[in-house]
């Protein structure tokens, strides 16, 4: 059964919120970014999708873990974990 872009994207979707609900490490979440990429996905779009779900979180050990992806998203992190590249090439290292 072929799977459209749509119904990959909804899978990656419900893994990362999973990850993100069980406090997953930054490897996990590295993975679950990178299939996001594979899938043709901006880092923008993914950007946008944990910004959307950051104010029910505020203040709080889930935060924290939507940070950290953030951070692989934007390139706010060493260059290894760093998911899309040419994002934030400069930021850190």
């Amino acid at each position: 059964m072929l799977q459209t872009t749509q119904t990959i994207i909804a899978d990656i979707d419900r893994d990362l919120l999973a990850a993100l609900d069980a406090r997953a490490g930054l490897l996990t979440l590295r993975a679950i970014l990178l299939r996001y990429q594979a899938s043709g996905v901006t880092a923008a779009q993914v950007a946008g999708l944990l910004h959307e779900l950051r104010p029910a979180t505020q203040e709080g050990p889930l935060e924290d873990v939507i940070l950290d992806a953030l951070d692989m998203v934007t390139g706010w992190c060493t260059p290894q974990l760093r998911v899309w590249d040419g994002v934030g090439e400069n930021r850190a290292s």
